[in-house]
């Protein structure tokens, strides 16, 4: 394996080492008949609307290579079970061929995903792949929903950085804590970057930073939840706005009736179903399904020009004079 991997392989059992070495090989090197020591010949691979068996996985690896000859595809995290596996895993490479109708643009991609496994005995005879989609084709150029390729700043028309970051601190916003269950393990982060979609179907928006700790976690989950924080919870907004390990240890939570976490004493809170993911370059918009609410009469936390403030206090507003 690559020496530049990013688990350590000494702590995995021997399965799961030479399931990493056999993906590493195929999508990395495109040997893809190393699959045929970990794959059983009954195997089955099941995307969100797609289904492989395993000459056709081995297929769409070489096409992928033939398209994108610098195909790098790494493992990130491993999570073991008996007869189970979880990877965690990120791929990039540049398009040097025609692929999806494009032609050899020389574009670069980067998409992030989870691979998870079931065995029989030393062999997977089954795996569900989860990974953002769109932000594949999206950073390929591929037009998606009507959206158009974004035109690059220029110096007439770049707007600063300060200037920009200066007018989205006059916004008000609410603090929320996205979640999921990864594995039996509760991860989360800050995130005031929320909205309503819609109310029917019951749709809402959160934007997470695909350098979030939390980002691979997220974009694997078929469930999250959004915890809207009460006035008296800005501990809890200071410890889910690091980056630190094990948020969840230093507030009070519990799960929720789809297995996610929430967030005790929160003004609300919601359980959602994951159902699409939109590519905004450095960020990824996850759209979920609201499949429950719970709601308290406890005021909200507020955001606003760089600091927090009790939801309960706001002024109504008034008319200037005419």
């Amino acid at each position: 394996m690559d020496e530049e991997s990013t688990i350590d392989v000494t702590t995995l059992t021997p399965r799961t080492v030479a399931v990493i070495s056999a993906l590493e090989r195929s999508w990395g090197q495109g040997n893809v008949d190393a699959l045929d020591a970990v794959l059983a010949p009954s195997y089955v691979r099941r995307g969100r609307r797609s289904r492989q068996s395993k000459e056709e996985l081995k297929s769409s690896i070489l096409d992928m290579r033939r398209a994108f000859p610098d195909l790098d595809m790494r493992v990130t995290r491993v999570v073991e079970g008996e007869n189970d596996l979880a990877l965690y895993w990120t791929s990039s490479g540049t398009l040097h061929d025609e692929y999806l109708g494009l032609p050899p643009t020389g574009r670069q991609y980067s998409v992030s995903g989870a691979t998870f496994s079931h065995f029989e005995g030393d062999r997977i005879v089954e795996e569900n792949v989860i990974y953002d989609r769109r932000g594949k084709y999206s950073s390929l150029g591929v037009p998606l929903s009507g959206s158009s390729t974004v035109e690059e700043p220029n110096a007439k028309t770049a707007v600063g950085i300060d200037v920009l970051r200066s007018m989205h601190r006059k916004m008000v916003t609410g603090v929320t804590v996205v979640a999921v269950d990864s594995d039996g393990e509760p991860r989360g982060l800050a995130v005031n970057a929320f909205s309503s979609v819609s109310l029917e179907p019951p749709l809402i928006l959160v934007c997470v930073q695909k350098s979030s700790s939390t980002y691979s976690h997220l974009i694997a989950a078929s469930h999250f939840s959004v915890s809207v924080l009460a006035a008296d919870q800005l501990n809890v907004a200071k410890v889910f706005a690091t980056k630190q390990e094990r948020k969840f240890d230093q507030v009070a939570w519990h799960h929720g009736e789809h297995g996610v976490p929430l967030i005790d004493g929160a003004a609300a809170a919601m359980e959602l179903e994951l159902q699409d993911t939109l590519h905004a370059s450095t960020h990824t918009i996850f759209i979920g399904r609201v499949r429950r609410i719970t709601t308290t009469d406890a005021a909200p936390l507020v955001y606003t020009n760089g600091a927090f403030f009790d939801g309960a206090q706001l002024i109504e507003a008034s008319e200037s004079p005419a």
